[in-house]
């Protein structure tokens, strides 16, 4: 439950991701503790030294209440396609 005045995060529907960038996503995500993410909207790619994606997702905390918040995240795929997380960044609603 949220805190008075706050946003609940309900039964948001993951998103189909584009290919490159889910195997990204699962790079960055798979290993992690602690939280779960399932993208919600893909926002987009930008070009750079290899390609960076901007993927909304929503943050399950592995917690007895399991807290949720929406996040932006951006993931950084280099050209020899290994993926890093850039930031994790919670969006206020």
């Amino acid at each position: 439950m949220a805190e008075l005045g706050g946003w609940n995060i309900d039964e948001m529907k993951g998103c189909n991701l584009p290919q490159k960038a889910e195997s990204a996503f699962t790079a960055v995500t798979g290993g992690m503790t602690g939280a779960e993410y399932q993208p919600v909207l893909y926002v987009g790619s930008q070009l750079v030294n290899g390609t960076n994606y901007c993927i909304l997702a929503v943050q399950t905390l592995v917690t007895a209440t399991a807290s949720k918040r929406l996040v932006k995240m951006v993931i950084h795929e280099t050209l020899d396609g290994t993926a890093t997380l850039v930031s994790i960044r919670g969006v206020a609603l």
